[in-house]
């Protein structure tokens, strides 16, 4: 015993002093126990005699303590310890593949859901056979969706990375603007929202675009259950709620339907996805653009100076209209009218009617005695957040479009958009992009998951005892 931590019984007998002459069954036992703690199975019968052999003659030339070092750095630094290994079994098939082996798969399966080693249950699985046909594979991914004490981190994680939402934490808000910003509790706020309506699994992806549910300053443990979570700020001033709102201790609850539709109107998204003192249309409608509409835009050209004119006097759309010269909007028009639809929001989040400006003329009168200036005086504008929809590929999605709620309610219908979304699911869970051959992958994940009501649960079940999840390509071993 040092330091509080036991060594375990098969490195002490071997240890022991009084035994001169370490036994068979004692050398093999003490080889035993660092692979099955540390790769998780049983040694093979080569794995064993290799490592015995070892173990004996290091014992032999540098004792007993560096010999048992010796073996164990061996096990640490192998391969399967260091890296997971996805280079399947047997022949290929006809069309070049090889199968993963059981063992690869339940390790595939276990981190394809959580950050965690594959558990005893699925370990079991893979040795006696029951991961050898997609079925069994099937019936593992639901058993383990559907156990609530079991690892899904990376269902949320997701949708976290796919909103991009939880980003709003780190973009910098001059306080003094707004004291009730809160962004850490906007993003909670929304990872709870996405939590809800994953576990009721209905028409998870549009019900994702276009609740009116939303967790406001929630908090809540088993030991002192629903509270808010920020005591000090009047948080739910960020989703537009009075002043006197009282917390309300049973949520998610609905807020104003012209005002808010899903996680792109939550104020942790539109925080995440603006500037550090004013909104930023151009990347919320890349956003729109890429996310939903499966496109692409080109990275921005090193030679341009991409800066809005400094004008505090002009809204943002006419800002914007340096985006409008010919080798600018190219690029600009997938890109402003969608995002120019957000302008219903404040960069802080917040639901608005008008935009406030500076009122050059107002402030150029407001003078003293003296002719001094006496600060700045701005004015309210009639808010513009009409956009449009272009260029989709979906001639029922294209058009005009005044606001961002009635935008996403839009998108949210359209099957090319539920079918882009597959393939972001895909992108993420198999942690590479389609192919061709991966077609028949995505039409039935998409066909089951509207089967099943849109449950992101039968998708993943889908996904994960696919072809293009079980096998892998025989020439990249």
């Amino acid at each position: 015993v040092r330091d509080g931590w036991s060594a375990p019984g098969e490195f002490l007998a071997l240890l022991d002093p009084g035994n001169t002459s370490p036994s068979r069954e004692q050398l093999q036992a003490a080889v035993d126990w660092p692979v099955r703690r540390v790769l998780l199975r049983e040694p093979t019968r080569e794995e064993r005699e290799r490592l015995v052999g070892f173990l004996a003659e290091g014992i032999a030339r540098n004792g007993r303590l560096l010999g048992l070092r010796n073996m164990i750095q061996a096990v640490l630094l192998s391969p399967e310890a260091l890296y997971r290994r996805e280079l399947g079994e047997g022949e290929p098939d006809e069309h070049g593949r090889v199968r993963l082996a059981t063992r690869e798969l339940a390790y595939a399966v276990s981190y394809a859901l959580s950050d965690a080693r594959p558990s005893a249950t699925l370990l079991k699985a893979a040795d006696t056979g029951e991961l050898d046909h997609a079925e069994g594979v099937a019936a593992h991914v639901r058993r383990l969706l559907d156990d609530p004490k079991s690892g899904k981190e990376r269902l949320t994680g997701f949708f976290r990375e796919y909103f991009g939402y939880a980003a709003a934490a780190e973009v910098f808000k001059d306080e003094k603007l707004f004291r009730q910003h809160r962004p850490r509790i906007l993003v909670s706020d929304t990872d709870r929202l996405v939590a809800y309506l994953l576990e009721r699994d209905r028409d998870v992806f549009r019900e994702m675009l276009t609740t009116r549910k939303s967790f406001v300053n929630y908090a809540s443990d088993s030991k002192r259950g629903p509270r808010r979570a920020e005591r000090n700020r009047l948080v739910h001033l960020s989703y537009n709620l009075p002043p006197d709102w009282k917390f309300e201790r049973e949520q998610p609850f609905d807020l104003p339907g012209d005002q808010r539709a899903g996680i792109l109107t939550q104020p942790s998204w539109l925080v995440a996805h603006s500037g550090n003192f004013e909104n930023d249309a151009i990347r919320r409608g890349k956003w729109v653009r890429e996310r939903l509409l499966g496109g692409t835009i080109p990275d921005l050209p090193i030679t341009v100076d991409a800066q809005l004119p400094d004008e505090p006097h002009e809204t943002l759309r006419h800002r914007m209209r340096v985006t409008e010269a010919e080798q600018c909007w190219r690029c600009h028009q997938r890109m402003n009218p969608l995002g120019m639809t957000f302008e219903s929001f404040d960069h802080f989040g917040r639901w608005r009617p008008y935009e406030v400006i500076l009122d050059r003329e107002a402030t150029e009168a407001h003078v003293d005695g003296k002719g001094q200036p006496l600060g700045d005086l701005h004015k309210r504008v009639v808010l513009d957040a009409s956009g449009a929809i272009s260029r989709s590929g979906d001639p029922e999605l294209d058009g005009e479009v005044v606001g961002a709620v009635p935008m996403i309610h839009r998108l949210a219908r359209s099957t090319r958009v539920r079918q882009v979304w597959v393939r972001h699911v895909f992108r993420y869970f198999m942690g590479r992009n389609e192919t061709l051959e991966d077609a028949a992958t995505l039409q039935a994940a998409d066909r089951a998951y509207l089967e099943s009501g849109g449950s992101f649960k039968e998708l993943l079940v889908s996904l994960l005892s696919s072809d293009s999840f079980l096998l892998r390509r025989a020439d990249d071993r």
